[in-house]
């Protein structure tokens, strides 16, 4: 067995993400509402919804399915996506769009979204969701966040970020790309998850 647990950071009005907690996993989600749509927050909160709808699964297949059938029922408004399942011996998942998600295990870093098609979006109607599987046995570090996040992150900041616990990881990541100002560059959803062997697994 193994010990799962997580921490969810949000600023900006078009990005959505959520982290949904099963016996068998649990199931981290970010989408990145496309503001020029003008419904783009909505969008973003459709996929939340429909995650928690489904509730858990480890297929791939299941998430690309799901992906798809939004891809219609959200138009005209558009989004990213990417929902990864965090189970027993296994990462499995699917993405839409430029948000992306990365595993680090201690010996070396996934980009588990780095087949993704980046447009068109989710909600065009002509999005093409890709899955991904990554077995995943020992711990690690999961990390999903919007282009906010990796379009301005340094990569040493986010291998600092992830030696705390979960919820201070994924807030030191939205800080890590805030202006002196206090601005920040875009919007932001970040998810953090530090799985763990537990001393029965």
């Amino acid at each position: 067995m193994r010990e799962i647990q997580g921490g969810v950071c949000i600023e900006g009005r078009e990005d959505r993400a959520a982290l949904f907690e099963y016996e068998e996993g649990v199931v981290a989600v970010v989408a990145d509402g496309a503001g020029g749509t003008g419904r783009g927050a909505e969008a973003a909160q459709g996929v939340i919804d429909a995650v928690r709808r489904l509730g858990w699964s480890s297929s791939t297949q299941t998430w690309v399915e799901l992906l798809g059938r939004l891809n219609h029922s959200l138009s005209p408004a558009q989004t990213t996506a990417v929902i990864v399942a965090v189970g027993p011996t296994a990462l499995t998942g699917a993405s839409v769009g430029d948000s992306e998600a990365w595993w680090f295990d201690g010996a070396a870093e996934y980009a588990l979204t780095k087949e993704q098609r980046r447009k068109p979006l989710l909600g065009s109607g002509e999005a093409m969701p890709v899955g991904f599987f990554h077995e995943a046995r020992g711990a690690g570090r999961l990390v999903l966040g919007s282009d906010g996040l990796w379009k301005y992150v340094r990569w040493e900041r986010v291998l600092e970020a992830l030696q705390n616990p979960p919820q201070e990881a994924a807030r030191r990541l939205l800080e890590s790309v805030r202006y002196p100002s206090g601005v920040l560059p875009d919007d932001v959803a970040v998810v953090v998850c530090r799985v763990e062997r537990s001393p029965t697994g």
